[in-house]
């Protein structure tokens, strides 16, 4: 195997998910002295240990507890039974945890992290809810005081109507006065006219009284 599939194998080791064959030339690799295969490991026996908190708890059935009670009641030990029990050889593979150990993390850290990150959260809750609280108020206010700015608005508008209808009546009046006014220029310039012709006529009638005045002896 290559550097780079032994590299692509750690994940599996750290898991124990390798075939014996495999898992022995990876060993080997790791006892050569590869300080990246051996910090890589470090890192995925470290994840692979945390997996187990991820797991959901099943709580164990009610006649678990009868069933272990009652096998603790054996019958008498025999010579066999008396034997200690000899010690299994390690499977490939698990002389690496006595070599790499991995590192779990305490429950208490985190227990600890858990909790910090709920608060942190409800803090977060907490500022966007009053946050949205205080926008919210400003945003009335705001379109309260547009709806008594258009109201005086409206008022206003109304006020300016009245003013220019009564401004346009008194216009009405006061042309209509004029055109009387007018009118009655206009016969007042016909009685000048005719009274002109009259002057004109009694001066022409002075005028012939005068020359007959003067052919009398």
């Amino acid at each position: 195997m290559t550097h780079d599939e032994l590299e692509a194998a750690v994940p599996l080791y750290a898991v124990g998910a390798l075939e014996r064959a495999e898992r022995q030339a990876l060993e080997a690799h790791l006892l050569s002295g590869c300080l990246p295969c051996r910090t890589t490991l470090k890192g995925y026996q470290s994840v692979a240990v945390t997996l187990p908190f991820g797991l959901t708890i099943t709580p164990p059935p009610r006649t678990l507890k009868g069933k272990i009670m009652s096998s603790r009641v054996s019958p008498p030990a025999t010579e066999s039974d008396t034997q200690p029990p000899s010690k299994p050889s390690l499977e490939p593979g698990e002389w690496m945890n006595h070599l790499f150990p991995p590192t779990s993390p305490p429950a208490t850290s985190f227990g600890w992290a858990l909790g910090m990150v709920i608060f942190v959260v409800l803090i977060v809750l907490v500022f966007f809810g009053w946050n949205s609280s205080t926008q919210k108020t400003e945003d009335m206010e705001k379109l309260a005081q547009l709806q008594s700015h258009a109201q005086e608005t409206a008022s206003k508008l109304v006020t300016l109507q009245q003013q220019l209808s009564e401004r346009a009546e008194l216009l009405a009046q006061t042309r209509e006065e004029l055109q009387r006014r007018m009118a009655e220029l206009a016969e007042i310039k016909d009685q000048l006219i005719q009274r002109e012709a009259e002057v004109e006529e009694l001066k022409a009638q002075l005028a012939q009284g005068s020359g007959r005045s003067t052919h009398i002896p």
